[in-house]
């Protein structure tokens, strides 16, 4: 018996130009950080913590 295809998730409009503003925003703060000579833990981010359960609830990790 085949398995039926999923769709994969995908982020459409607004919520996906959100997504995008805050993944650039965080990536420009890190870049700051790493010029200015501070350590770069990006795990430790607010912004990535956010990212890795929306992509966990999508089942992409």
């Amino acid at each position: 018996m085949a398995l039926p295809i999923q769709g994969i998730p995908t982020l459409y409009g607004k919520e996906a130009r959100r997504f995008r503003d805050m993944a650039d925003k965080a990536e420009r703060r890190f870049e700051k950080k790493e010029r200015e000579g501070k350590s770069r833990d990006v795990t430790q981010d607010p912004e990535y913590q956010m990212t890795l359960s929306i992509l966990k609830k999508s089942h992409l990790i």
